[in-house]
């Protein structure tokens, strides 16, 4: 894209540590669809975070440019102009609080410094900083760590009135040895940095002043145990192999692309002595054996050996299972049923997560039974992201104080309630107690999509809550261990959702009104969204 893209607070990881939407003021009116639809990505983004952990300004700040951006694109932006409104935030004050663009343009950057919001100084990355080392403290600065061919230091410096844009990493393609890093311009000078850490492991570190917009974070079994590529701060997108043993790395800088791999491989992969490794030739070595040693150098990876992996975007698939349906209606009380709550939800969700661009199956779209394991087989057929069960709760008896709202993940129950809510829900389909031996639910546990399960539960109740707590009176319930058998061999990250009690004075009296359905689906969504950000 040619036009300037700078993220706007950049990340949401350090969204915390400085907000500045005066990328998104002076640009985005002049942007074309698609540089908008960028722009509303990160916004999006953002006000996830904005909503747990941003100040009431912050939370204004960004739902006035997602309202504009909403509005730019044709999009539905009433939710976000409901809650500006329970902010007391007002689009129309922006709008004439706005610089348009052309008077902006002509005013000198000197005389304009950008004003900086600081929202939290000690607020730490939680998941991006993943070398687990503070690289001021513990980097080793070695005199030569890495060979780089076409260093960038010897590129001319540009003259001061040339104004480059933003260096962003678009793509990452996976090759013997080590990865290809494709940006959006070639690098200059300063733009690029290279060190080691070496604690527990050693790492091989590679920083770029760049956005990072690649959708590849991780590369296993490619010239080191392991590959990965993040956003680190705002302003640094980070390349970082890791081994058990030490080693060095390749680095090739060529126009818009950069190849980087580990010496080692490299060597095994071309049959090649390492650069560091030649030896120089002795008196009796003839003049031919030196020729063939400049003909045939280490090469980072010859062109022809290199096989590109798709990095074609793949939109993430979401199985939604409204829960019961048919002839069985679920928990039922103060004149509703459970199977018709749920159906709403699961198609009110199945909108929104349509809107944000995700592919979206229904196990039921209409008043319809369907077995326990059909669900969870469906999901498993159609290779699902996720598997989202959507359901209503009910306590023991009319005068339960139990309420709430409550998300659960597939594990042996460890409290009466939770076993209480798994025994609720199993009982729609008794045959399938018997179909799931108890062999089947142990292999299940054993498998590492619990813990995926549970960071989704985590990102969904909070996210939930964040929409329903404080409006409806909604209690926050918690996530909670329990043996679902709807869960039960899911081959990818699945929860079960309990969106309220009917048994409850307070739950049953939103949980029928569609206002409610519509605010779960869409704090669902921005669950799924802020799991799939961290994941």
């Amino acid at each position: 894209m040619g036009f300037l893209r700078i993220f706007l607070v950049f990340i949401i990881a350090t969204f915390l540590s400085a907000a500045d939407f005066s990328n998104f003021d002076r640009n985005f009116d002049l942007a074309s669809k698609a540089e908008k639809e960028v722009f509303h990505k990160e916004l999006r983004s953002i006000y996830i975070e904005a909503m747990t952990k941003g100040t009431k300004s912050d939370k204004i700040a960004v739902l006035e440019r997602l309202i504009h951006s909403s509005k730019a694109l044709g999009l539905n932006f009433k939710g976000y102009e409901n809650d500006l409104k329970s902010l007391g935030g007002s689009y129309d004050r922006y709008l004439n609080s706005k610089v348009s663009p052309k008077k902006e343009r002509s005013i000198q950057a000197d005389t304009q410094p950008k004003k900086q919001v600081v929202l939290d100084q000690n607020f730490v990355p939680e998941v991006l900083d993943f070398t687990e080392d503070k690289p001021i403290k513990k980097v080793q600065k070695t005199e030569s760590p890495s060979k780089i061919e076409t260093p960038l230091e010897k590129n001319p410096p540009l003259d001061d009135n040339v104004t480059l844009k933003q260096l962003n990493l678009m793509s990452v393609d996976r090759v013997d040895g080590g990865v290809v890093l494709n940006f959006n311009r070639p690098l200059v000078s300063g733009e690029m940095r290279q060190f080691v850490l070496d604690n527990n492991a050693y790492r091989n570190v590679v920083d770029f002043k760049a956005g990072n917009y690649a959708t590849i974070s991780k590369i296993e079994g490619s010239g080191a145990s392991e590959i990965r590529i993040a956003q680190y701060n705002p302003k640094i997108a980070r390349v970082v192999f890791t081994d058990s043993k030490k080693f060095d790395i390749l680095i090739k800088s060529d126009g818009k692309t950069v190849t980087i791999t580990s010496s080692n491989l490299t060597k095994a992969i071309n049959q090649t002595p390492k650069v560091a490794e030649i030896k120089k030739p002795t008196k009796k070595e003839n003049i031919k054996s030196k020729e063939s040693v400049k003909k045939e150098p280490a090469k980072v990876i010859k062109k022809e050996s290199i096989k590109k992996a798709t990095t074609s975007y793949k939109p993430r698939l979401i199985v939604i299972d409204p829960g019961h349906g048919g002839k069985d209606p679920g928990t039922m009380g103060a004149g509703l049923k459970e199977k018709d709550i749920v159906l709403n939800i699961g198609k009110d969700l199945g909108a929104e997560l349509t809107k944000r661009g995700y592919k979206i199956a229904y196990t039921r779209t209409t008043d319809k039974f369907i077995s326990l394991r059909n669900r969870t087989a469906f999901a498993n057929k159609k290779d699902a992201d996720l598997f989202i069960s959507i359901h209503v709760n009910a306590g023991p008896n009319k005068n339960s104080k139990l309420s709430g709202v409550e998300t659960f993940f597939l594990s042996p129950a460890r409290s009466e309630r939770s076993k209480n809510a798994a025994a609720l829900e199993n009982r729609g389909d008794i045959e399938d107690m018997n179909y799931f031996s108890q062999q089947t639910y142990l292999n299940f546990l054993n498998r590492e999509k619990i813990i995926a399960s549970n960071k989704l539960a985590i990102d969904i109740q909070k996210h939930i809550l964040n929409r329903v707590q404080n409006r409806y009176n909604m209690k926050d319930s918690g996530v909670r261990e329990a043996p679902f058998w709807v869960l039960v061999g899911a081959t990818m990250p699945a929860i079960l959702i309990e969106v309220g009690y009917i048994t409850s004075k307070n739950d049953s009296k939103h949980l029928g009104k569609r206002a409610y359905q519509k605010d779960v689906a869409n704090g669902i969504a921005n669950g799924i969204d802020a799991y799939f950000l961290k994941n």
